[in-house]
């Protein structure tokens, strides 16, 4: 597959350290980018957007903002962008040549081989799971379709209250230390965890084998987000330091991404 993508590829170095996921409902009134400004200021690491409403076209114009911004902040080669479920934004914004990175779908959107397919082999592409099972099925997914997991929920969330962990048998919870690390090691991608994750949660994950943490309302909903942001990226490093977590193993062969 041609590569019309201008940006180097970040399949190989991204960091889910610090993880945002925002739309614009979830700023307080304020501008996305302002937000993500001051987020990526504090030491955010992954910039998720996420906005169900919207259509194509205001996605790729939030799109196009929120790049503006990382590259305004030099972080183009080191902060990932994703936009939640919309292979098609994703498609469309890398072929303008806006700077975003990947896509991240849920169990119920496009396959993950499909979206690989469509984006090519340049793109990040992240999927969401639960539970030990379907680690174990994700696993079996052809090599190279997907570069991280993103798990949950922590705590019960107003910003996805229907998100919970759902056992075979119907019963519905929330993740703890014990469960997030049967997550990890079951799986062969790296693993980011998030719902509800507040500022004293940080300490915990740290411990864990997870890769990073995500949030929402803690950053975008929080009064001072560079403020936020530092507070959670510093309880984190006092536990995991500046390590990183490995990336999945993947046959590089046919990647076209400078190293």
């Amino acid at each position: 597959m041609t590569n019309e993508y201008p940006y180097t590829s970040m399949r190989d170095r991204f960091d889910l350290s610090a993880y945002l996921v925002l739309g614009p409902d979830d700023c307080k009134g304020r501008p996305l980018t302002d937000v993500v400004d001051r987020a990526l200021a504090g030491g955010a690491t992954f910039v998720q957007l996420r906005a169900k409403n919207a259509d194509a076209g205001e996605l790729t114009q939030m799109a196009r903002d929120i790049a503006q911004i990382i590259e305004n902040n030099d972080k183009s080669d080191s902060v990932a962008f994703v936009i939640d479920d919309r292979v098609d934004v994703v498609w469309q914004a890398r072929r303008k040549g806006i700077k975003v990175d990947g896509v991240h779908i849920g169990q119920t959107d496009m396959e993950p081989a499909q979206a690989r397919a469509l984006l090519g082999d340049e793109a990040i592409v992240g999927l969401s799971a639960q539970t030990e099972r379907l680690v174990r099925l994700i696993n079996e997914l052809p090599d190279g379709c997907i570069d991280y997991i993103g798990a949950g929920p922590l705590h019960y969330t107003n910003t996805k209250p229907e998100a919970a962990v759902v056992e075979d048998d119907g019963a519905k919870h929330t993740l703890d230390e014990t469960q997030i690390n049967t997550i990890c090691s079951a799986c062969d991608f790296p693993v980011v965890v998030g719902g509800g994750v507040k500022a004293d949660d940080i300490p915990m994950l740290a411990g864990t084998k997870a890769a990073g943490w995500f949030v929402v309302s803690a950053i975008a909903g929080a009064p001072d987000p560079e403020a936020a942001t530092r507070e959670l990226v510093a309880r984190w490093k006092a536990v995991r330091g500046d390590a990183k977590h490995g990336y999945a193993k993947r046959d590089t062969a046919r990647s076209h991404a400078t190293r």
